[in-house]
């Protein structure tokens, strides 16, 4: 007779193998991560009994740092800063983008304070006050959202396929928004409605965009020119109506008959075309309803730069925490007294370890 296999016992001591295996390792990996956070703890612990046997070195770096900083800032400008909203027309971004870095370039890194003054038609003395201009668009998810759909639109089958939201918005740059905000940073802060209307003037100084401006305005106002002509039009048209309508109703009545305006040709075509007076008033309707798109887009369109929102009367204390010296200063003290005790501590250190 054949022996029979001992396969199943061999697979159950493998198996009982693989587990401990991998118990092991999930042993050493938790003890590894407790190490961690042992070290951790030790570490924290010997700085907070090496911070509590000096406990007056380092509240007196804190209150001579803090008092010392206090002076400075004191004494030294605050920074200001305002912001100006504008909304830009007939693909003007590029060139207030540009004029920005340009002013930021006067203010900030030549310096040029006669400069500023001649353009921004102020004083030397307040130009010097200007520290810095920054520009950024306005984002709006749901602006976005509304520019991906009208884009999507566009598209064509195969290319809707390809282009996400994700993919359009990566493929936005700064210059693709309508709305941007303008930043400028002064040490004076009634100085912004001082400069406000020069400011704005410069940021669309090209005569390119003033001549796309004015053909823009002129055929505009041809535009409402044809359409209140065509409005007269059918007042007119309205009136002569009115009047046949009172003639006929003054007129014996005949049953089933009704009061109808044949316009053009229409009676020469049998009578198949008869306009009413609905018609009429639905269609100066119309032409009113275009008359009030295109006032609204002139005053979109009124000028290159639209001011969504103005300057303020008075600046605001743009300065982060960071550059304020009653802050700055103690944690700095604290810092370099934390170094010098442990530069201390090492040199005790290695004087014990060389004795040995």
């Amino acid at each position: 007779m054949s022996k029979e296999s001992p396969q199943p016992q061999s697979e159950e001591v493998d198996l009982g193998q693989l587990f401990k295996l991998i118990g092991n390792a999930f042993d050493r990996f938790f003890k590894f991560i407790g190490s961690i956070f042992i070290g951790i703890y030790n570490v924290v612990l010997l700085l907070l009994v090496h911070i509590y046997k000096r406990l007056v070195w380092y509240a007196a770096a804190i209150i001579l740092g803090g008092g010392i900083g206090f002076i400075i800032d004191m004494n030294s400008e605050k920074l200001y800063g305002a912001n100006l909203f504008i909304q830009t027309n007939f693909n003007s971004t590029r060139q207030v983008y540009e004029n920005i870095k340009q002013f930021h370039q006067l203010a900030h890194i030549d310096k040029d304070t006669s400069e500023l003054a001649k353009r921004l038609k102020i004083s030397g003395v307040e130009a010097s006050n200007l520290k810095g201009f920054y520009i950024e668009p306005d984002l709006d998810e749901n602006n976005m959202a509304e520019m991906y759909s009208a884009f999507y639109n566009r598209l064509d089958s195969l290319s809707r396929l390809e282009m996400t939201y994700d993919r359009f918005k990566e493929s936005l740059t700064t210059y693709s928004f309508p709305i941007h905000r303008i930043g400028v940073a002064s040490t004076d802060r009634n100085l912004y409605k001082k400069i406000e209307e020069s400011f704005v003037d410069q940021l669309c100084d090209n005569d390119y965009l003033e001549d796309i401006l004015k053909s823009n305005s002129e055929i505009l106002e041809k535009k409402d020119y044809s359409l209140l002509q065509q409005v007269q039009k059918t007042d007119s048209l309205a009136k002569e109506y009115l009047k046949i309508r009172i003639n006929e109703s003054q007129k014996e009545q005949i049953p089933g008959s009704g009061t109808n305006l044949y316009m053009g040709d229409a009676e020469s075509a049998g009578g198949s075309l008869i306009v009413d007076e609905s018609k009429i008033i639905q269609q100066r309707l119309s032409y009113e309803n275009r008359r009030r798109e295109i006032d609204s887009t002139k005053a979109i369109q009124k000028n290159i730069i639209n001011v969504l929102a103005n300057f303020p009367k008075s600046g605001y204390d743009i300065r982060e925490w960071t550059d304020k010296k009653k802050f700055v200063l103690p944690i700095v003290f604290v810092v370099l007294a934390l170094l010098v005790f442990s530069f201390i501590g090492l040199g005790d250190f290695l004087k014990k370890q060389s004795k040995l």
